[in-house]
């Protein structure tokens, strides 16, 4: 009976392994790591209305999917289109469009 416990616990830990990294190659997104770390989730409402509506307009064709802050006020949205083809995108307060971290000095 021992023996089934400890083969078990060996499998289980091979499993999740195995999802580990079938994740890492499927999501676009986990290439901004760094950004990551940065970044806090936020509920999409959470979002200013000022970058819901420059979304809205400039990517018309895709979704916003995560929403995620930084502790200075700088957002980043993960996009998905019809084909689940993920776009990121960066954007200060007011909705417009940045590089990530190009408004620190």
């Amino acid at each position: 009976m021992i023996v089934t416990i400890v083969v078990s616990i060996f499998s289980a830990q091979g499993v999740v392994a195995q999802d580990e990294l079938a994740l890492n190659g499927n999501f676009e997104y986990l290439d901004y790591e760094y950004e990551l770390q940065e970044y806090t989730e936020i509920n999409i409402v959470e979002l200013p209305l000022s970058i819901q509506e420059a979304a809205a307009r400039d990517f018309e064709k895709l979704r916003i999917v995560k929403a995620y802050m930084s502790k200075d006020n700088t957002y980043k949205i993960v996009l998905k289109d019809k084909e689940n083809n993920t776009k990121v995108v960066f954007a200060s307060a007011n909705g417009e469009w940045i590089t990530p971290n190009d408004n620190k000095s």
